[in-house]
């Protein structure tokens, strides 16, 4: 288990360990063929290993009450269930699909290598899976290790001994490509849905402030899922970050689209710059598929289709000159937002 918040890893584990005691060697012929005791914890000396990087200071009694064997040639087996809560940074870059790396330091207190030589059961660095793991948890256990390290330090020649364990763990839960990634997929097809409705057609201001409320909501609920961190940010938020500028963006150029083609303005009675016109009627315009709109330029007036009615309010308008250029403002926006919508999905596809 991991509390995100204090970033601490909470390990249930039974740790394995063995050491040579000769104060309990004895001759099992000469007590009945007694081969194996099992003693009380309270009743023979245990190593103190320790958990370093411990998250509870003031509670170093890891291990659980349990009785030792002990075999004739003195050799002493203890295998604990344990509870280890260490101090684990976490990064949340990749969140909600993040896997994190947690180290384990495990050493003797009070005793240095040469007291208490600490080594690996047969050398082995392997970390086994439990019988009764919770498959069903959010945090699952991908695969661990363990090291072992001798440190000497300038003012002390005897060495310190370190037994490292990293485990490997990954969160997993169904429920985070509904309420997460789905939002962001709407959120952005939503912003594209603006350019589809006419230029003339005011709900487009509404469903760009549709598109932003639900970015917000989003945007909330991720910054309320996911801890503050200082060293990590995740991809998830900065592309609802993202994403909550393109809204307001496409809110902007709708507005822009409303004022360029609203026939009462004052502007409709000025041309547009003479090589705005020029580019956008010449092949720019074909590029931008603007062909119903440039057969229209130089007729004053209205008669147009789609809800997009021009009225002819002076003996001289440049109504359809301002439509044209609306247009292009709408088409170039629209291949804009379509273009950073694809590149922004890949990048971050790609990253998780």
């Amino acid at each position: 288990m991991v509390d995100e918040v204090k970033q601490i890893l909470i390990v249930n584990a039974w740790t394995m360990l063995r050491w040579q005691d000769p104060r309990l060697e004895w001759d099992y012929k000469d007590y009945g063929g007694l081969k194996v005791l099992h003693m009380g914890d309270h009743e023979l000396w245990q190593p103190d290993i320790s958990l370093y990087n411990n998250a509870e200071h003031s509670e170093v009694d890891h291990y659980g009450n349990v009785h030792l064997i002990v075999d004739p040639d003195g050799k002493v087996v203890w295998v604990p269930p344990a509870v280890f809560r260490a101090e684990c940074p976490l990064d949340f870059t990749y969140w909600p699909y993040d896997t994190q790396k947690c180290q384990l330091f495990f050493g003797s207190w009070t005793k240095n290598g040469w007291e208490i030589d600490v080594q690996l059961f047969h050398n082995s660095t392997s970390i086994y899976h439990g019988s009764f793991l919770k498959y069903s948890h959010v945090w699952q256990f991908v695969d661990g290790k363990m090291s072992r390290y001798v440190s000497t330090y300038p003012c002390c020649p005897e060495p310190y001994i370190t037994i490292t364990v990293e485990l490997n763990i990954r969160r997993v839960s169904l429920s985070f490509a509904s309420t997460v990634i789905v939002p962001a997929l709407v959120t952005s097809l939503l912003t594209l849905v603006q350019f589809l409705l006419p230029l003339r057609e005011s709900k487009r201001i509404t469903v760009g402030c549709v598109s932003t409320l639900l970015t917000l909501l989003a945007l909330f609920y991720v910054a309320w899922s996911v801890p503050s961190l200082a060293s990590s940010v995740p991809i998830i938020v900065k592309f609802y970050g993202q994403a909550l500028v393109m809204v307001l963006l496409s809110v902007g150029v709708s507005a822009v689209v409303l004022r360029l083609t609203d026939a009462h303005h004052p502007a409709a009675s000025t041309p547009p710059p003479a090589l705005l016109k020029t580019v956008l009627t010449g092949p720019v315009g074909s590029i931008l598929l603007l062909q119903k709109y440039m057969a229209k330029v130089g007729h004053s007036g209205g008669g147009a289709d789609d809800a997009e009615v021009l009225d002819e309010v002076r003996p001289v308008s440049y109504a359809h000159e301002w439509l044209l250029v609306a247009a292009a403002v709408d088409r170039l926006a629209a291949f804009a937002f379509a273009a950073a919508f694809v590149v922004t999905l890949i990048a971050y596809t790609a990253a998780l």
